[in-house]
């Protein structure tokens, strides 16, 4: 799941923001929050974290500015989005490493623009699909939707939300059209989405559907590395 944090004092520049991202969004994995004052936000950090910060400069207690170097010191990669009625701060959004810095009145289109961005930089792309084929069917099946996939002989299996689907390719040919920050090998014949691994312990990963998949002891280090990216941009 990937999770936005919406920081504006104006409830409807906060639901119209939601609002806009929920619409243009709808087969993405967006859980979207809002938040009104500056110390709202602070106070969840760093127990909840988001992938993407959407901020108002001038709040009511305090500098969307400050809140922005807060989030980078315990987020590197966090997107950080300022969405304004002022021009005069945009030059300050570079101290942050702002990812677009976003005037009001052209919300709607810049804020889509800006979010198309940001998904195929995280890998998610817009609407991204694998399609599935086996014995004269194609099917196409949502990349979030797929927990994990296994070898079968010369084929692949895909566990997915809704089951398991056979697919006519190898495991070799699969992980070669996976977006790499989000699929990781665990082990020979097991590829693993990231977005349903609960937890990595004593060279085990649960996954949210409550299977167990053993980790291979080359391939440990590089997923707890991406599990701690995913963690550092609040993804999960």
């Amino acid at each position: 799941m990937y999770r936005i944090a919406i920081v504006d004092d104006d409830y409807m520049v906060r639901e119209s923001t939601k609002a806009v991202i929920e619409r243009n969004f709808k087969e993405e994995n967006f859980q979207v929050e809002c938040f009104s004052t500056f110390s709202q936000l602070q106070s969840e950090l760093p127990q909840e974290l988001f992938t993407v910060y959407i901020l108002d400069i001038e709040l009511p207690d305090g500098n969307g500015l400050e809140l922005a170097k807060e989030i980078r010191k315990i987020q590197e990669r966090a997107y950080i989005v300022f969405l304004t009625a002022y021009e005069k701060y945009a030059l300050s959004g570079y101290e942050v490493r702002a990812f677009h810095y976003i005037i009001k009145e052209n919300m709607e289109k810049k804020l889509v623009q800006t979010m198309r961005q940001i998904c195929r930089e995280i890998g998610i792309h817009v609407k991204g699909q694998y399609l599935v084929k086996r014995a004269g069917v194609f099917e196409k099946v949502a990349l979030r939707e797929i927990c994990y996939i296994y070898k079968e002989q010369k084929n692949s299996i895909f566990v997915t939300l809704q089951g398991k689907k056979a697919n006519r390719e190898s495991l070799k040919e699969v992980a070669g059209k996976l977006p790499k920050e989000q699929f990781v090998i665990a082990e020979r014949g097991y590829i693993v989405n990231l977005l349903h691994v609960e937890r990595l312990e004593k060279g085990m990963l649960t996954m949210d559907n409550g299977d167990l998949i053993k980790v291979g002891r080359g391939h440990n280090r590089e997923i707890m590395q991406k599990m701690s990216e995913y963690m550092e941009r609040g993804w999960g």
